[in-house]
């Protein structure tokens, strides 16, 4: 909570909205002008017409002017006031159609962003929260930012023009709107303040709600909603969150209320409505110092004067909440991306290259502890891999290290003898291909699902015997459209829906339709039945003979015909060796082999299907 409401000293707030206002003018600067002139030219024509022009006309029909110059100076309002909301509303279109254009374009550069920001982001809270913040704000913040400074500006503008007339004509009335200006700013930033801390505290408790609420509308909840008692916990977390939003909204809005009161007695009531016309009808009744002239153009220049005080007090709060919110898009803006788009020191080595991983230990934080610890293992293309151990021994860290998707906190991985940190990171992820067992299914093609990009004519062969080897030949046969069926319904009511075994034989074929040196395997079967199971992982294995097969699996029938065998536990290697190596030695592998053996048996799965 202590990150949610950090302080932001008044110097970084302003820095904030102009590193947005900066962001904005650097992608659309036609946008910020038309702003700016837009209220500019609003502001300050109205305050001249309701003051100077207002005090001409008035003193001209008091003093018997004739009717020529009356009809000059209505002439002149009505040239002014036509030519101002022609240009007010030209801008105005042009800031409102600029508008969906940048938005598009800072949406746009969120994803570039994302996509290039590193994976190890996603598992810090402090950085991923600056995430969702800048993606869900930005589309109001960066034109909030644009819009606080130039109605700042408008406001100023306006003032000078008005309190000139003031001035020059009883400086004292001056005080009134000035004093309830300064009353209205310490309210509402105090209210800004209040309402920040009241919309971050509520999204955390909202999100508890939402999420409660959502699993109802999911289809794949759906089928254990109804099967068991599941709804009943998830209904009372909901009223939970209600209550706990209610409470906090109770906490924040009681102190909202009355700081709402505090600046409307104060601001309103006593510096507007009774101080400006009760100091007036004194100086025009009582000491006769001033004409009808002079007390209308008074009386609408202190208004103006307040009206745009408190017109730049809200910007002000506008330009807080900009400032706050900004700190966080700032921050992710800014942030250093490390591994991603890394151009690289060194050419890919082109040769059978191999992978050795040299005394690799990771922790995602240096006050923490070691998540994996002194790793060594030589992985050469031809050689198949296997990382058996249980969950949280840290084996899916280690790939994703392999992968660069993490950095080494010590020792170093190396493919071809060069530390991978000093390779093109993109091209050399192109040498190895990774399925993860939470891999996706995206709204498009099979093919398109397979290839991972657009589809040409002469991948269509690849594709359909790549199906074939990952056992979806019948499958294939059944589909209304071939390859070029739609997966999901989402876009498509003629899409399919894959079942769990079929979805992840179609992900592990990506691995196949691309002749990479590496070929990583994260529980790859494991929505296969044992039989299904033993086929993929012996056409897998044929298949990638030329490969280097990285395999992960808690079956330890998946992994048995390994060349060699890593167990991990607590982040470091226990035991290696082949199947029969480690059999032998009677430790930790051959316990869990003995556990899973009574579940099910390879060697009658294999006299079956041979």
């Amino acid at each position: 909570m202590k990150e949610q409401t950090e302080k932001i000293g008044v110097r970084r707030l302003c820095a904030n909205v102009i590193y947005v206002f900066r962001y904005a003018y650097q992608h659309d600067k036609k946008m910020g002008i038309a702003y700016i002139t837009s209220q500019c030219t609003r502001c300050g024509v109205n305050t001249y017409l309701n003051t100077y022009l207002l005090k001409e006309v008035i003193d001209a029909l008091s003093a018997g002017a004739m009717f020529g110059y009356i009809a000059y100076l209505l002439i002149i309002w009505f040239l002014i006031s036509t030519v101002q909301v022609f240009i007010s509303i030209w801008c105005d279109n042009l800031f409102e159609i600029r508008i969906v254009k940048l938005s598009g374009q800072i949406q746009r550069e969120l994803m570039e962003k994302t996509r290039k920001i590193d994976l190890l982001c996603y598992d810090l809270p402090k950085y991923y929260d600056d995430f969702i913040i800048a993606a869900s704000q930005s589309d109001t913040m960066v034109p909030k930012a644009v819009m606080s400074i130039a109605n700042i500006m408008a406001s100023l503008l306006s003032m000078v023009i008005a309190g000139t007339m003031i001035f020059t004509i009883n400086p004292a009335a001056v005080v009134f709107p000035v004093a309830g200006f300064i009353v209205n700013i310490f309210v509402h930033f105090a209210i800004a303040r209040q309402e920040y801390l009241f919309e971050i505290e509520r999204t955390k408790v909202k999100r508890k709600a939402d999420y409660s609420k959502r699993v109802f509308y999911q289809p794949e909840y759906a089928k254990e909603i109804k099967l068991t008692g599941i709804e009943e916990a998830l209904l009372e977390q909901f009223d939970e969150a209600v209550k706990e939003e209610k409470a906090v909204s109770k906490k924040y809005m009681v102190k909202i209320g009355a700081l709402h009161l505090l600046n409307w007695v104060f601001t309103f009531t006593l510096f507007q409505y009774f101080a400006v016309p009760v100091h007036l009808a004194y100086l025009a009744i009582v000491k006769k110092s001033i004409g009808l002239g002079a007390v209308a153009s008074l009386k609408n220049a202190t208004n103006n004067i307040k009206s745009y005080l408190d017109w730049m007090n809200h910007s002000l709060v506008d330009f807080q909440k900009v400032g706050q919110y900004a700190e966080r898009f700032r921050r992710f803006m800014d942030y250093e991306i490390h591994i991603e788009g890394f151009e690289g020191l060194c050419e890919i080595p082109q040769s059978e290259a191999v992978l050795e991983l040299k005394n690799v230990c990771f922790r995602y934080k240096e006050d923490e502890a070691y998540v994996l610890k002194d790793i060594n293992m030589t992985i050469k293309r031809g050689e198949k891999i296997a990382l058996v151990g249980e969950n949280g021994a840290g084996k899916t860290t280690l790939i994703k290290l392999i992968l660069r998707l993490y950095y080494v906190s010590e020792g170093c991985i190396t493919y071809g003898g060069v530390d991978i940190r000093h390779l093109n990171t993109r091209k050399y992820r192109e040498k190895i291909g990774a399925i993860f067992q939470d891999f996706q299914i995206y709204g498009a093609s099979l093919a398109e699902n397979i290839k991972m990009d657009f589809v040409k004519e002469e991948d269509r062969l690849k594709i359909q015997e790549t199906l074939k080897r990952t056992g979806l030949e019948e499958k294939l046969e059944k589909l209304p459209a071939g390859i070029d069926t739609e997966l999901t319904r989402e876009f498509s009511e003629n899409g399919i829906m894959l079942s769990g075994g079929e979805a992840q034989k179609a992900a592990i074929a990506r691995i196949f339709i691309h002749d990479m040196p590496v070929a990583i395997l994260d529980e790859p079967s494991s929505a296969l039945d044992p039989v299904a199971e033993y086929r993929l992982n012996k056409s897998m294995m044929q298949g990638a003979d030329r490969q280097a097969v990285i395999l992960i699996s808690h079956r330890l029938s998946t992994t048995k015909d390994a060349d060699h065998i890593f167990l991990l536990e607590n982040g470091c290697i226990m035991e290696d060796g082949t199947h029969k190596e480690l059999l032998e030695r009677n430790g930790v592998y051959a316990r869990m082999w003995q556990v899973q053996a009574e579940k099910y048996c390879t060697q009658i799965y294999e006299t079956r299907i041979d």
